[in-house]
């Protein structure tokens, strides 16, 4: 069973914004001279996942817009939305130690789209902006 995370944001978790962050979070840990990244398209567009060294790091849902904000508070207990948060998505990391690219990923992909990331089983490490 994957970690699940969620992205909170302000504006719709694009998979280019998604495809931007892997690219910078995989040439900070992995070097420039790396194996590139993989990103694969599912379902039509319902998922988009990333891929590093033939292992999926990172599976992003489409984004769903939020119907209150409170829905933040009650499915995620002790979780503040950044201000202006209208977007949730859903993603799901491994717990196997290459499941941290996938964090990574997804934390930079929902800070570059003014909003945070919350992760199963691991405190988070910003504060709602």
């Amino acid at each position: 069973m994957p970690r699940s995370s969620v992205a909170l944001t302000a504006e719709p978790l694009s998979g280019d914004a998604v495809v931007a962050a892997a690219g910078r979070v995989w040439t900070a840990k992995a070097g420039p001279g790396a194996e590139p990244l993989e990103a694969r398209v599912l379902d039509e567009g319902a998922v988009l996942q990333i891929v590093a060294g033939g292992e999926v790091v990172l599976s992003v849902l489409r984004p769903r817009l939020l119907p209150r904000l409170d829905e933040v508070e009650r499915l995620l207990p002790g979780t503040k939305a950044p201000e202006g948060t209208q977007w949730w998505t859903d993603a799901y990391t491994p717990w196997r130690p290459e499941g941290a690219v996938g964090v990574a990923v997804l934390d930079a992909a929902a800070e570059a789209s003014r909003g945070i990331a919350v992760h199963q089983g691991l405190a988070p490490t910003r504060n709602a902006r």
